[in-house]
């Protein structure tokens, strides 16, 4: 595969299905001119947001290739979505973000809803082909932690980390290649991919729970309501919210009363931050230190504790150099 005409182009690109939602007519007509003149026929290109979430929808595409403003920031919400199991039948297909003005907002914005890779504008064909050869050839595996699921996104891969990386089914990569393709094995890898993703997102919103009621604990002893009290208060709500609901036909489906009352007892306090019931503070640290137990019950209540007692250090240490 190669703008220049050098190698050999792959007669199996023909097979590889592209989504392509890019806003500006003359850029889209363009760049899926380059894509069949590489031999990607099967490219449906779209200039809004709705049609792009419609063919994931209904549709299984190898590749999405797609522009970050589209719909006014509609990209980066499509692409959590996907990579969350909620739009779409693979949570795993390579995606590729075309960004005009890579701000830095925009660009953390972008890399946290999961895309593989981004491409500044203008671009060119051969800018492109570059980055589709890296997802056939070198693709990165998907991490999960309690706010992202997608690929890892860390630049020091020997760096050591406690986070472990997912290798998930790659269609691009299956079908550039000329491997055959079996949908049966593939809903397989697939479903046995997100069952790894569901299980670590669940351990990762167990240690995330521990770390916010850590978090929150001193905020109680102050007068004041602080934004910090506020904000770690809804993330509980919210992860524990989400914990229940991927908890369901796993086994770890137990511990739902857990966090059904742990959902109960954050939003009792979320209903009084200024004066909270302290009954329902004094519920937060056993309630999250069961539900952390739950979900490692191998490893040492001790250990767990240290290691969000450090997370909790690390998170202020930071905060006041900001």
């Amino acid at each position: 595969m190669s703008a220049s005409g050098t190698q050999q182009k792959p007669s199996s690109a023909k097979n590889v299905s592209i989504l392509f939602g890019e806003p500006e007519a003359g850029l889209r007509h363009a760049l899926r001119a380059a894509l069949n003149r590489e031999g990607f026929s099967d490219v449906r290109d779209f200039d809004k947001a709705d049609p792009v979430r419609e063919a994931l929808a209904k549709g299984e595409p190898d590749l999405l290739l797609i522009d970050s403003e589209m719909d006014e920031g509609e990209a980066d919400a499509l692409i959590t979505e996907v990579r969350h199991n909620r739009l779409g039948k693979n949570p795993f297909i390579p995606v590729i973000v075309t960004i005009w003005e890579p701000t830095r907002e925009l660009v953390q914005r972008v890399a946290s809803s999961g895309t593989d890779d981004m491409l500044v504008k203008p671009l060119s064909p051969a800018q492109l082909f570059d980055r589709i050869r890296a997802l056939v050839n070198n693709r990165k595996p998907f991490v999960v932690t309690s706010d992202y699921i997608g690929p890892d996104r860390r630049k020091d891969l020997e760096r050591e980390s406690n986070i472990p990386t997912i290798e998930v089914p790659n269609t691009l990569r299956a079908k550039v290649k000329g491997e055959p393709i079996n949908r049966g094995n593939i809903d397989s890898l697939i479903q046995e991919a997100q069952r790894d993703i569901n299980d670590q997102r669940l351990k990762r919103n167990a240690f995330q729970i521990g770390f916010l009621v850590n978090l929150l604990l001193p905020e109680f002893a102050k007068m004041e309501v602080t934004d910090e009290r506020i904000q770690s208060v809804d993330r509980l709500i919210q992860v524990s919210r989400d914990t229940g609901e991927r908890m369901k036909g796993t086994e770890y489906e137990h511990v739902s009363s857990l966090c059904s009352t742990m959902i109960r007892v954050a939003s009792s306090i979320s209903d009084a931050i200024t004066l909270p019931d302290e009954k329902d503070i004094s519920l937060l640290k056993p309630l999250s230190e069961a539900i952390v137990a739950a979900f490692n019950p191998h490893d040492s209540a001790v250990d767990i504790a240290s290691q969000i007692s450090s997370a909790v250090s690390t998170y202020e240490s930071k905060k006041q150099k900001n």
